[in-house]
């Protein structure tokens, strides 16, 4: 028969399997949380990523159009020129 000092270590182990099985299934929830904020993250950047390129194509075929049309230049903030 078991003594009383291994039931109460059995008891302690149970417990402490418990305890290490909760923690491990929150940190399985918090990475899958992280994960998901992750992939939200990178969607996001492609989409801005997608809307610069378009800025710029537009700009571009703004400013295309101005210089060929005689209009007066703007001043540019990325040249620091007309």
């Amino acid at each position: 028969m078991a003594s009383e000092r291994e039931v109460e270590a059995n008891r302690a182990l149970r417990q402490y399997l418990e305890r290490t099985r909760a923690r491990l299934a929150d940190g399985r929830e918090q990475l899958k949380r992280l994960h998901e904020s992750i992939d939200d993250t990178n969607r996001h950047i492609e989409s801005m990523s997608g809307w610069i390129e378009e800025t710029e194509r537009t700009l571009a075929e703004d400013r295309k159009r101005r210089s060929s049309s005689g209009e007066q230049k703007r001043y540019s903030w990325k040249t620091g020129s007309t």
